[in-house]
């Protein structure tokens, strides 16, 4: 969903079920794009469980950004997690004790 007003290159997209956790996520990586020339966000109360994600663009569209920013979250996600298997893999089979 988004917010009324909102145009191809300046959007604010309300997410639902969704806090500081990917907020914050997402405006790190969207802030890392050079197509993006803005990004925020905010959870406007802290009983409503809604974040509101504000993208500017130029080039792209805000749409399409917030695409692109959801598939490296998912690629960063994969990575740690394969990482920390393959770290517990490896202190388990040189003699590691779980508690």
């Amino acid at each position: 969903e988004t917010t009324p007003g909102s145009t191809d290159f300046s959007t604010t997209f309300v997410i639902s079920d969704e806090d500081h956790t990917l907020g914050n996520t997402l405006r790190v990586v969207l802030n890392q794009n050079p197509k993006v020339t803005f990004c925020g966000y905010s959870v406007p109360h802290p009983l409503e469980n809604k974040l509101h994600l504000h993208i500017q663009t130029k080039e792209i569209g805000a749409a399409e950004a917030l695409k692109e920013a959801l598939r490296e979250v998912m690629g960063i996600c994969d990575h740690v997690g394969a990482t920390f298997e393959a770290a517990e893999d490896r202190y388990y089979s040189e003699g590691g004790t779980g508690h």
